[in-house]
């Protein structure tokens, strides 16, 4: 159900912002030569599109939903996508020199997004140990629970997971501070700890890609080469309509239960 409304909001919420913004997809020819060469080798030939593909395959392929035995994680299958468009390339070229020149060009763009990531994630970490040491998640938990919300603190967990996931740019920090205090919360409300447990884990996820300082956004938006607040415009939407469509279905299969 959250891929099916992901999907129809996002594409929804593309379709007005563009109309707002005054943006006009323009179709691009494929067949036609976007700069003009006399070199055939400069022309790449239409399969070059399943390389790509290859790490995101790799990965879904070697994992629990297919195959177990065999371990491949997100460097190892970024590696073995650059090494097969290595060798794809040099097979067609045959000019060793020039492939290896033009794979710099991955390394150079790695690491250029990569110091802009490992400075917002060092920052992030700092001011979420920060707010954890100064005892403000525990502060708000605590007094949500003395308001008394029974089965909608679940809300009120999720609403202050996201609120910390945008604030940290990452989910994985507020996830792991709220996980150990679940069980006091959920036996104090009455509620089974997974039916808290579920939606904070996806809630947290969820709110990460409305961060303009996470890291995803950050890579994303520096190679399109637009402001991280403008991405976020993009993503709040769908993002919010599977946040309601998670604590939602949470809520059904509780009250079906």
């Amino acid at each position: 159900m959250a891929f099916v409304v992901t999907g129809l909001t996002f594409f929804f919420s593309q379709k007005y912002m563009d109309k707002m913004d005054g943006h006009v997809v323009q179709p691009i020819d494929i067949t036609a030569p976007t700069e003009e060469s006399t070199d055939e080798r400069d022309k790449a030939p239409l399969w070059y599109a399943i390389l790509p593909v290859i790490p995101l395959s790799l990965i879904l392929s070697f994992s629990p939903l297919w195959i177990k035995s065999i371990k491949v994680n997100i460097i190892d299958a970024m590696l073995i996508g650059v090494t097969v468009g290595v060798i794809c390339e040099f097979i067609r070229c045959r000019d060793l020199k020039k492939v290896l020149a033009d794979i710099q060009t991955f390394f150079d763009g790695l690491g250029l997004q990569m110091a802009n990531v490992v400075t917002l994630i060092v920052a992030g970490q700092v001011f979420a140990q920060g707010l954890m040491s100064m005892g403000v998640i525990n502060t708000l938990i605590k007094s949500s629970q003395e308001a008394g919300f029974s089965p909608m603190m679940m809300v009120v967990m999720v609403a202050i997971i996201s609120a910390s996931s945008i604030v940290m740019g990452s989910g994985n920090a507020p996830f792991f501070a709220f996980a150990a205090l679940t069980p006091a919360v959920a036996q104090a409300s009455g509620v089974a700890p997974v039916l808290f447990l579920l939606p904070m884990h996806f809630a947290a996820s969820i709110a990460r890609t409305c961060s303009p300082i996470t890291a995803v956004i950050v890579v994303t938006s520096g190679m399109a080469e637009v402001s991280p607040f403008d991405l976020i415009k993009r993503t709040a939407p769908p993002m919010i309509a599977t946040m309601i469509c998670n604590v939602g279905m949470t809520f059904f299969y509780y009250y079906r239960g």
